[in-house]
């Protein structure tokens, strides 16, 4: 993991330097609402495994650092970006034949992601983007005959629209709406080689604030 933190928070310092004078902070706050689904193992005492599913609403902070037009492909201008963002979710219920299970997630994520405009106003910008990253999760669980704690680490991707509004001389406000998603890791061996496998989905909802650095 820090392996990937330091591939991409080099290939960001790499472009912000190029662009120097183009480039920003931003900040942000969020809400998702996801489609869980676990496969559990049943624990010593049981042989084999359970199946789980959840619905949940997560709130998120997020820090991120981009390059403004930072590289064109063909006649189209994309701008460049490298966010950390901390995922809470809030305690819910897995359910399955198993019965209830109450859990939550913490989620550290990484993504480096690419925006290009879509249309432009007098005010606004909509623009288009497309990530991948990583995450890592810490997983609280407990149910009939088990509990565990532990974590995970998968890939992760996004697509979304953000529209934006020139708010002061080095201030844009920005709304945004992304879908994501984290392909499910299936282990390799026997029950004892992981205590679940988690895939997830779903819908964020974003506000924040950009703030211009350099001239």
């Amino acid at each position: 993991m820090r392996l990937i933190y330091s591939v991409f928070a080099a290939l960001l310092l790499s472009v912000v330097s190029a662009t120097a004078g183009s480039s920003y902070l931003a900040l942000s706050l969020g809400t998702s609402f996801e489609n869980h689904d676990f496969d559990v193992w049943n624990g010593p005492a049981t042989p084999g495994r359970r199946a789980l599913t959840a619905s949940a609403r997560s709130s998120d902070y997020a820090v991120a650092f981009g390059a403004r037009d930072a590289f064109h492909i063909g006649k189209r201008v994309y701008d460049l970006e490298f966010e950390v963002f901390e995922r809470q979710n809030s305690h819910f219920t897995a359910t399955g034949a198993a019965g209830d299970h109450p859990t939550a997630i913490r989620t550290t994520s990484i993504l480096l992601s690419a925006w290009t405009p879509v249309t432009k106003g007098n005010k606004w910008t909509l623009k288009a983007g497309v990530g991948v990253g990583a995450r890592n999760s810490v997983y609280r669980m407990s149910g009939p005959g088990i509990s565990f704690t532990t974590t995970d680490r998968a890939p992760y991707a996004m697509v979304g629209l953000r529209l934006a509004k020139q708010a002061g001389a080095h201030t844009r406000i920005f709304t945004e709406i992304r879908a994501h998603t984290r392909p499910p890791i299936h282990s390799s061996g026997g029950p004892m080689q992981g205590p679940l496998e988690h895939d997830s989905k779903g819908i964020t909802l974003r506000m924040g604030l950009q703030i211009t650095l350099g001239k």
